[in-house]
């Protein structure tokens, strides 16, 4: 399995989080999406390694900025 860890930098409400974790997990290969209203924190499970271009399309598709953290 693979993990990436960043940041949701616009999160207002659960709203977001919720369709940011809905069109996350539609991505080919991703198993678990979790992310924290407070923080912005995404921790992202998956059987492939995904592509930060991928990252920042499915959540430009539904108006949020992510950045990576470490």
């Amino acid at each position: 399995m693979f993990q990436t860890k960043f940041r949701i930098t616009n999160l207002n409400c659960e709203a977001c989080v919720k369709v940011s974790k809905m069109e996350l997990g539609d991505v080919p290969g991703v198993k678990d999406v979790s992310i924290d209203l407070k923080t912005g924190i995404v921790n992202l499970e998956a059987e492939r390694e995904i592509a930060w271009s991928e990252i920042e399309s499915v959540l430009k598709s539904v108006e949020k900025t992510a950045e990576k953290i470490n």
